[in-house]
């Protein structure tokens, strides 16, 4: 009795851990309207860096994966959420 109570338990954390370590492919977008944006199915869980916290070192993300389009690399976003090129930032 015992034994088979150990089994159901064991099945039971695999078959969580399984389904915690699924992505949603629903979720990640195939294309992104902006040409400096690129698809991720795990971007940072913070979002994107902008105009104003892009020279920041204190900006904290927790380790979740988020879904969506982000920023290519040497882009922030800027007050209309558009990514520019960081060089950009406060030029209108």
């Amino acid at each position: 009795m015992f034994s088979q109570f150990v089994g159901v338990l064991l099945f039971l954390s695999v078959l969580i851990a399984v389904r915690e370590c699924q992505v949603d492919q629903g979720d990640v977008p195939l294309s992104c309207p902006n040409p400096n944006e690129e698809p991720s199915e795990c971007g940072p869980s913070c979002g994107d860096r902008n105009c104003t916290n892009q020279s920041k070192n204190n900006v904290k993300c927790t380790k979740e994966c988020k879904a969506g389009c982000f920023c290519k690399g040497g882009y922030v976003r800027n007050s209309r959420q558009v990514c520019v090129p960081s060089y950009m930032c406060g030029t209108g």
